[in-house]
C-alpha cells in the first residue's frame, strides 16, 4: 500500500512540478478590447483602446466579441510556430497575423474547431510581431493564448501527457477503492462520489480536448463544446449530490436542505440547457452554481471546525484530516471565486480539473474514514450502553435477591421472639400459675425483646454504613475505656482479659466499639455456654506503624467452626448456625467498619478454637 502511495505522490510531483521548466511562451504582452457590437473590422480594432491583460484572460459572460492583442518576438530561425488556445471551448476564434512577406497584409486563420484551437501551425517573420485574436463564446470566456516553437509544443504535449497519466492514476486508484467499498458495504455517498468522480474526469478530458489522446479516431460528441458545457452543469449536480449525501452521513438533516436546494437548481439548469436555453443555463450555472457551491463548502468548513475542536480525536488525526479537507475546500473556494470574478483568474483555474484528481481521492478517503470512525464510535457506545445496562440489570437482580434474602431472614428471626412473647403474655393472662413461673415467662419476654432489639440495631447500623452517614473521625482513645464497653454485655462474666490494657490508640471510638462488641457477642453466642472467651491485647509485630493487636478467641460450639472465606459476607449464616438468633450482619458490619478504619478482620480456626483479630494504631 505504501509503495503504491509513494508512486502516486511521485507521479504528481513529476507531472506538475516540471511545468515551469518547459513551454517557454513567446507572448510578451497581452491586451484586450471588447467589441460590444461584434461587427468591427480588424482595421477599426487596431485604432481601439486595449487594456492590459494577464496570462489567463477571464471575462465571464459579458462579452459579445473579445479581441486579444498579442505582442511577440520571434527568434531567428525559429521555424514554424504553434498557436495554442486553452481551454479549447471558444465557439468562434479567428487569428489575424502578418504574412511571411514583410509587405503582405494580415492573414486570417479560422480556429473554430477544437483541434485547431489546441494546435495550429503558422509561419512568421523573425523579430517583433503583433497578432490579433478575435474570440466569442456563449459560455464563460476564459482563455490562455500561447505561441510556441514546435519543440516547445512537443515538450508541453509531454507535460500534458504526464499530467494526464497522474490524473488517470489517481482516478484508477480511487475507482478500485470505490469498487471494493461498494462490494463490501453499498452506501449512497460512495455511489454519488463515484458519479462525481466520473463527471470530473470527463470534464477534465473535455476542457483540454484530451479524448483524442485516449481514443484514436474521431467521435463527434467527444470534440463538442456543447458536451463540455453540459458536463460543467453535470459537475455542479454531482457535487451537490455528494455534499447532500455527506451531510446525511454526518447526521446533519437541517443542512441537507441546502444540498437538496443545490440539487434542484442543478437539475433545472440541465433542463434549460437540454431545451435550448444554453446561454441562460450557463450564466445561471456559473453564478448561482458558484454561490451555492460556496455555501455548501462553507457548511463543510463549519463541520471541519466542529471536527477539529472535538477532543475525542487524536491531535495528529485532526491535523492530517484538516490539511486534506482544508486543501480540498480551498481548491473549490478559489476556483468558485475566480468564476464569479471576485478574484483574478489564472492558470490555477485552468488546472483545477486536473488537481481534482489528487484531492478527490484524499478527500473521499477522509470523509469515509470520518464516517466509519463515527459509526465505530457509535457502535462502541451502544456496546458500552448495553454492557452498562446488563451490569445494572445484574446488580438490580442481585440487590433484589439480597433484599429478598434479608426480608426472609428478618421475618424468620423476628417471628421466634414474637412467638415467645405471645406465649408468655397468654400464660400471664390466664392468671398466676401454681408453680410461680411468671418470673421465668417475663424473663423470656425480656430476652425475646433483647433479641429483636439486637437484630434491629444491626439493621440500623448496616443501613448507616451503606448510606455513609457517619464519617470516620479518629481521635486518641483509651484502650481501657474501649474495653469497658463490653462489660454490660450479657455473659460478659465468661470473658478472660489479658495483655496490654493501658495503651492509648488512634481510632474512631464508636466504630471501634461496634467492632469489639460484635466480635465478643459473636464469640459468646457460638461458643459452649460454660466456656471462656479470651480477649488478648498485645503489640502487633506485623504492622509497620506502632500498633496493638486485639484477638478474640472462643471454643468451637455445637454449630461448628465458621468458614473463613464466607464469614464476613453480608447475610451469610451457616446452616448449623441458623438456630441461633441473628441477622447475618454482625461480622460483615465489623469488617466493613474495620476497612474504614484502615485495618481488617482476620478469621482462623483449629480443631478446638476460633480466632478473630484486628489491629489499631497506637497514638
Amino acid at each position: 500500500m505504501w509503495k503504491t502511495l509513494k508512486i502516486y505522490a511521485l507521479t504528481w510531483v513529476l507531472a506538475f512540478g516540471a511545468s515551469s521548466a518547459v513551454a517557454k511562451n513567446m507572448v510578451l504582452e497581452r491586451a484586450v478590447f471588447e467589441d460590444a457590437s461584434a461587427e468591427m473590422s480588424l482595421a477599426e480594432v487596431k485604432n481601439a483602446t486595449f487594456s492590459p491583460a494577464s496570462e489567463v484572460i477571464n471575462e465571464g459572460f459579458s462579452r459579445s466579441a473579445l479581441w486579444v492583442r498579442l505582442s511577440i518576438n520571434v527568434p531567428a530561425e525559429a521555424g514554424p510556430l504553434v498557436i495554442r488556445l486553452r481551454p479549447t471551448l471558444a465557439d468562434e476564434a479567428t487569428l489575424y497575423y502578418p504574412g511571411a512577406s514583410p509587405f503582405s497584409h494580415e492573414l486570417a486563420l479560422q480556429l473554430n474547431a477544437r483541434s485547431a484551437q489546441k494546435q495550429t501551425l503558422l509561419s512568421l517573420q523573425p523579430g517583433p510581431q503583433t497578432l490579433y485574436l478575435r474570440v466569442a463564446s456563449i459560455g464563460v470566456l476564459m482563455l490562455k493564448a500561447e505561441l510556441l516553437t514546435v519543440d516547445e509544443s512537443v515538450q508541453q504535449d509531454l507535460l500534458e501527457q504526464r499530467q494526464l497519466g497522474a490524473v488517470l492514476a489517481s482516478y484508477a486508484l480511487l475507482s478500485l477503492a470505490l469498487l471494493m467499498l461498494l462490494l463490501k458495504q453499498p452506501e449512497k455517498l460512495i455511489l454519488v462520489f463515484f458519479l462525481h468522480m466520473a463527471v470530473c474526469l470527463l470534464l477534465y478530458l473535455q476542457v483540454f480536448d484530451l479524448t483524442a489522446d485516449l481514443m484514436p479516431g474521431s467521435w463527434a460528441l467527444t470534440t463538442s463544446q456543447t458536451v463540455s458545457r453540459f458536463l460543467g452543469l453535470a459537475n455542479f449536480l454531482s457535487f451537490a449530490l455528494v455534499m447532500q449525501a455527506l451531510l446525511g452521513l454526518l447526521k446533519r438533516p437541517r443542512l441537507q436542505r441546502l444540498g437538496s436546494l443545490a440539487v434542484l437548481v442543478a437539475v433545472l439548469l440541465l433542463a434549460f440547457f437540454a431545451f435550448g436555453i444554453q446561454r441562460l443555463a450557463l450564466q445561471l450555472g456559473a453564478t448561482v452554481g458558484a454561490l451555492l457551491t460556496l455555501m455548501l463548502v462553507t457548511v463543510q468548513l463549519y463541520l471541519l471546525y466542529r471536527f477539529c475542536v472535538q477532543r475525542t480525536y487524536p491531535l495528529r488525526v485532526r491535523i492530517c484530516y484538516s490539511l486534506i479537507v482544508g486543501a480540498f475546500i480551498g481548491l473549490v473556494c478559489q476556483s468558485m471565486l475566480q468564476v464569479l470574478e471576485v478574484i483574478e483568474g489564472g492558470d490555477f483555474l485552468l488546472r483545477v480539473q486536473a488537481w481534482r484528481g489528487l484531492f478527490l481521492p484524499l478527500a473521499l478517503a477522509s470523509y469515509l474514514w470520518h464516517g466509519n470512525w463515527e459509526t465505530a464510535q457509535a457502535l462502541n457506545q451502544v456496546q458500552i450502553d448495553r454492557a452498562l445496562a446488563t451490569a445494572l440489570g445484574e446488580a438490580q437482580t442481585e440487590r433484589l435477591a439480597t433484599q429478598s434474602q434479608f426480608m426472609a431472614m428478618l421475618m424468620h428471626e423476628l417471628k421466634t421472639p414474637l412467638y415467645i412473647i405471645q406465649l408468655a403474655v397468654a400464660a400471664i393472662n390466664r392468671g398466676p400459675s401454681a408453680d410461680r413461673s411468671d418470673l421465668k415467662r417475663l424473663d423470656n419476654v425480656a430476652r425475646a425483646a433483647d433479641d429483636m432489639n439486637f437484630i434491629l440495631d444491626r439493621c440500623v447500623q448496616a443501613d448507616q454504613l451503606d448510606q455513609n452517614a457517619d464519617p470516620c473521625l479518629k481521635s486518641p482513645v483509651s484502650l481501657q475505656t474501649l474495653l469497658s464497653e463490653v462489660r454490660p454485655i450479657s455473659g460478659s462474666e465468661r470473658i478472660a482479659w489479658s495483655g496490654i490494657t493501658e495503651a492509648v490508640v488512634s481510632t474512631d471510638y464508636q466504630y471501634a466499639r461496634i467492632i469489639l462488641i460484635n466480635l465478643i457477642t459473636n464469640a459468646l453466642k457460638y461458643s459452649p455456654p460454660d466456656s471462656q472467651v479470651q480477649v488478648n491485647v498485645q503489640a502487633d509485630a506485623t504492622s509497620t506503624a506502632p500498633s496493638v493487636m486485639i484477638r478474640v478467641v472462643n471454643a468451637i460450639g455445637s454449630t461448628g467452626h465458621p468458614d473463613p472465606q464466607k464469614v464476613f459476607t453480608r447475610y451469610y449464616r451457616a446452616e448449623s448456625a441458623k438456630k441461633e438468633t441473628g441477622a447475618g450482619l454482625g461480622l460483615w458490619l465489623a469488617q466493613s467498619i474495620a476497612v474504614k478504619l484502615g485495618t481488617e478482620l482476620r478469621c482462623s480456626h483449629n480443631n478446638e478454637l476460633v480466632h478473630f483479630e484486628f489491629s489499631l494504631e497506637l497514638n
